[in-house]
């Protein structure tokens, strides 16, 4: 049933009652997984993950539907929390709250491809002990993940490489170019100075973000032929106000970005997911990391990082063990088949 503010809400905005009149439609449908994630942020790894997850679940031939970041139940008997840095409460509790209600709520929960920045409240650690050993599958995409959720309790935690190693090259015509991508820094408004100290590692704000903003004109002066490409709608606004360089439009589609990072020669990196399709597209790559899961990536890939407001050696690096990376990527669905065939 709609609650009366919903109501009232979708009178004065038929566009957004059509939305939540499909939403409840899509939860109500009899389907065999559901699979949950931040796949409709605007955020194209996100949205590159959800994907992936339904395609590989309906060649199996399970009904398969995905939900957002606020959904917290469904018509499904088996639910998954797919990929991303999901499992954290440095912002809310309430997120996490969402997203373990979700996937314990069925007969059967996994938990796959997934990171973990780790936990802060005594609350939070308390809900991963109770709600993750009553799970079937737990897989995470990187040794440090694993290690945050071996600290709170004893559970079994397979490491494996992010979901999104699976997607093939497109392999369009290259061009000599230098692909770049960056994401918009941080600002007081967006996360606390105690998230940015404890987790990401900045002590200073405001000389990190004048450092970071430096760094990107230096490296776009310094590189041949840059072209900006966004992961991310506000990439695109950032590149134009900061950056003179050439900048494509913003386009919410997977195939679309990975083609572009294709048609390049190099890429300079910063965000996880722009990292993955340059390396699935077997290109040179400057990394920049600006939180800890890029650092973990870097680690898996063997290849140098940067952090974004130091001194940064402009030089690309190849990614030469993408084959085993892929191969733990589809330990994921491999581990979680087994689980339900």
């Amino acid at each position: 049933m709609y609650s009366a503010d919903q109501i009232f809400r979708g009178l004065f905005n038929p566009s957004l009652a059509t939305r939540e009149f499909k939403k409840q439609i899509n939860i109500r449908l009899p389907h065999d997984f559901g699979v949950q994630g931040s796949y409709y942020t605007g955020n194209i790894g996100d949205r590159a993950l959800g994907e992936l997850f339904k395609k590989q679940l309906q060649q199996e031939g399970y009904r398969t539907k995905l939900f957002g970041m606020r959904v917290r139940d469904s018509n499904a008997p088996n639910r998954v929390l797919g990929g991303g840095g999901v499992l954290h409460d440095w912002y809310s509790m309430d997120q996490l709250e969402r997203r373990l209600g979700y996937v314990s709520g069925g007969e059967n929960g996994y938990i796959v491809g997934v990171g973990v920045p780790g936990f802060r409240s005594p609350d939070a650690k308390k809900l991963i002990a109770n709600t993750l050993p009553d799970l079937e599958l737990i897989t995470v995409r990187d040794k440090r993940s694993k290690q945050n959720i071996k600290s709170i309790c004893d559970v079994d935690v397979t490491v494996t490489a992010c979901p999104a190693f699976l997607y093939e090259d497109p392999s369009v015509e290259t061009k000599e170019k230098t692909g770049i991508n960056f994401r918009p820094w941080f600002d007081e408004g967006e996360k606390s100075e105690k998230v940015l100290k404890e987790y990401f590692e900045y002590n200073d704000l405001t000389k990190a973000s004048k450092s970071y903003i430096e760094n990107a004109r230096n490296i776009c002066q310094k590189v041949d032929d840059p072209i900006f490409i966004p992961f991310h709608y506000k990439d695109e606004e950032f590149a134009k106000k900061y950056l003179d360089i050439p900048t494509l439009d913003y386009k919410f589609s997977v195939q679309k970005t990975l083609q572009r990072v294709s048609r390049v020669n190099r890429m300079v990196t910063m965000r996880y997911h722009s990292l993955i399709f340059a390396a699935i597209c077997n290109k040179p790559i400057l990394a920049l990391g600006y939180a800890p899961k890029v650092t973990e990536l870097t680690k898996q890939m063997k290849i140098p990082v940067y952090k974004p407001h130091k001194p940064i050696s402009i030089q690309f690096s190849q990614v030469s063990n993408l084959d085993s990376i892929r191969s733990s990527a589809q330990e994921n669905f491999n581990r979680l088949f087994e689980m339900t065939n």
